[in-house]
């Protein structure tokens, strides 16, 4: 099928869907919600709250611009609509810093939609300026995060989970950043890092300690192939590879099954880990050691020029014209921040700050966060800016998943941003 007749297969729907929208005058059609609909923004998305009436079906109906009605919907570029939603609805997929409208209609039981809501907009934004406190994990002053799916045999439903793990084992799980339900430990030794692949939750800790699970409730231990402490777990959807103390490597390509690295070239202990957009694996650690692999078995030792610990790692890619870049960035102790365009050749750059930093993550822009509340945002990595984080905590680790970033410190306190 060609562009052109896949563009109009879509205007010829959007256009059934406008048409079920107006549904004339009738009385008995259904009123608007009460007080319309109220926005909030966030990175690439934007929540629309309105208060529901039972039995009454709601579309939303979106397109960039401030002047939307049912009338020019159809015919603004970029223009968008969802069906059958509850409140709050949280519609994604749009560009930060553009303004959007949105206007809502009301059905019975599928029939001719009521009056349309008065338009309201607001402008999406990147994550990471305000941030709020949430609710306290119970993992000890080193906290594991990630976040996966789980078929749920009960229901025969795919379901989402987050996953802390910590000191003593401890694993808790959570539909939501503020629920959360402690599951029977596996192990007694502490838990560093926790990851999501191959439709498994694996943690990894102390003594080179791997444990997976396919619902984070049910949990095996893997055998173990390093007495080292594992600091840092990630996964690019083929392999899973985990770091640690004394320049240990291991890898696996079901979360099972364990290996050792082929080539490791530094001994120096590793506390981060990155599976970055370029395709290349990037870990860091103790003494500025920064080391790069393109397969998680043979790892190159790269020269940083910096003898800070170095604790997290992540690139972004960066466009110049059509062709795409990329810029990695390390950040560590006192406030080092490293940048590079290759992995190889790295270079210093002021952040701003003296607090270490802990962890960082790539996606949009950079964000690191680190001792005394600090978090700092970068879009090239060069440039900084502080924001207010409402925490005066050591924050240690931080984790984005449903549109949202959850940072966690050294007693066991959030903080999120949206």
């Amino acid at each position: 099928m060609s562009l052109l007749s896949i563009r109009a297969s879509l205007l010829a729907l959007a256009a059934s869907v406008l048409l079920a929208a107006c549904g004339g005058s009738s009385s008995n059609l259904p009123a608007p919600p009460v007080g319309g609909l109220s926005l909030t923004p966030g990175d690439s998305q934007v929540t629309v709250s309105w208060q529901s009436e039972p039995g009454v079906e709601y579309w939303i109906f979106a397109a960039p611009g401030s002047n939307l009605s049912l009338s020019n919907w159809l015919a603004t570029a970029g223009s968008t609509y969802r069906l059958k939603v509850t409140s709050p609805y949280v519609m994604t997929g749009f560009s930060n810093g553009l303004t959007y409208s949105f206007f809502m209609t009301a059905r019975v039981n599928g029939g001719p939609g009521g009056e349309a809501t008065p338009t309201v907009s607001t402008t999406p934004r990147l994550s990471g300026t305000e941030w709020s406190a949430g609710s306290r994990l119970s993992t000890g002053t080193r906290t594991g995060l990630t976040f996966g799916t789980f078929v749920d045999t009960a229901t025969n439903t795919v379901k989402s989970l987050y996953l802390s793990v910590g000191n003593a084992g401890s694993l808790y799980k959570a539909p939501d950043i503020n629920n959360w339900t402690a599951v029977t430990p596996l192990v007694s030794s502490d838990l560093y890092a926790a990851g999501f692949g191959f439709a498994k939750f694996m943690a990894a800790g102390a003594a080179g300690k791997v444990i997976y699970s396919a619902d984070a409730q049910t949990w095996t231990q893997a055998t173990s192939i390093t007495s080292e402490n594992l600091n840092a777990i990630s996964t690019n959807g083929s392999i899973a590879v985990a770091v640690g103390n004394n320049g240990s490597i291991i890898k696996s390509t079901d979360g099972i099954t364990w290996t050792l690295a082929a080539t490791v070239p530094s001994s120096a202990h590793l506390y981060g880990l990155a599976y970055t957009v370029a395709g290349t694996w990037v870990a860091v650690g103790a003494g500025g050691t920064l080391l790069t692999s393109y397969d998680g078995s043979n790892w190159a030792l790269q020269t940083t020029g910096s003898t800070a610990n170095l604790k997290a790692v992540n690139a972004l890619v960066t466009m110049v014209g059509t062709a795409a870049g990329y810029t990695y960035v390390a950040v560590g102790e006192q406030g080092t921040v490293l940048t590079s365009n290759d992995a190889v050749k790295w270079t210093a750059q002021s952040a701003n700050t003296s607090a270490d930093l802990n962890d960082m993550l790539a996606i949009n822009q950079f964000i690191a966060v680190g001792s005394g509340g600090t978090v700092i945002t970068s879009v090239d990595g060069i440039t900084w800016t502080q924001q207010t984080s409402n925490s005066t905590g050591n924050l240690t680790k931080m984790l984005r998943a449903e549109n949202q970033y959850l940072v966690v410190d050294n007693t066991g306190a959030t903080i999120n941003s949206h």
